[in-house]
């Protein structure tokens, strides 16, 4: 059985009826080719498309992202339109991908964010991965041990594709049966010029995915079983 994954995202609704719900199922599907990327389990995975950038007038955003659990790994996948991709060149430190456009996911092991992982991916693959405590007190020598990606560059978009370990989100305390999760995109126009996209709203003025209203809470169906 496929995962389907239903919750509302950035639109023109109040921010008091935003829905911050992500119900996702458990599935047996593991990507039927060597690449996840062009797996076709991705067609029946639901594609939420709703990304907007709240401290930029609401600005929409045509980024595609979905994401599914197997008993084995959490998958995720962006499809990134994208007409100025940015890159550091030299690339020497994982800390270079703060200066990139990137795809964003942070899993939280609370609803206050006391500890919670982070993974930002550049359209060349390279992961600033770390865990932080609330608030803001990233740890940028911790990385994940199981995270694998996969990264397309098109003509006018990206794609950024991974999988994390089950295993290891349970080592790490993330409970499968439900945990907190934040889909973000940072999108550079040249050095100093960046959008912030996200796929929840907030009224903040200031610029800031590191804050508790900006996670979804997920719902699993059925508990997830992890084979050793």
């Amino acid at each position: 059985m496929l995962a389907t994954i239903a919750f509302a995202a950035c639109t023109n609704e109040s921010l008091e009826s935003q829905s911050t719900e992500f119900v996702m199922t458990c599935q047996t599907a593991e990507p039927d080719t060597g690449s996840i990327i062009t797996a076709t389990v991705w067609d029946k995975v639901p594609i939420q498309k709703s990304f907007c950038a709240p401290w930029s007038g609401d600005k929409q955003d045509e980024t595609e992202f979905q994401c599914y659990l197997s008993p084995h790994y959490f998958y995720f996948k962006f499809q990134v339109p994208d007409q100025t991709i940015t890159l550091q060149e030299p690339f020497l430190k994982k800390l270079d991908v703060c200066n990139e456009d990137r795809a964003e996911i942070f899993l939280s092991t609370t609803p206050g964010m006391e500890t919670y992982y982070c993974m930002e991916i550049d359209p060349a693959g390279r992961a600033l991965d770390y865990v932080t405590h609330y608030y803001r007190q990233f740890d940028y020598d911790w990385s994940f041990c199981t995270l694998q990606i996969e990264t397309v560059v098109e003509a006018r978009k990206y794609i950024v594709a991974g999988r994390l370990s089950t295993i290891e989100m349970m080592q790490l305390g993330i409970p499968l049966n439900g945990f907190y999760m934040g889909v973000f995109r940072a999108d550079f126009d040249g050095p100093e010029n960046v959008v912030w996209y996200s796929l929840l709203r907030t009224e903040r003025e200031k610029a800031d995915f590191h804050l508790p209203e900006m996670l979804y809470q997920v719902k699993v169906e059925a508990p997830m079983t992890t084979e050793p």
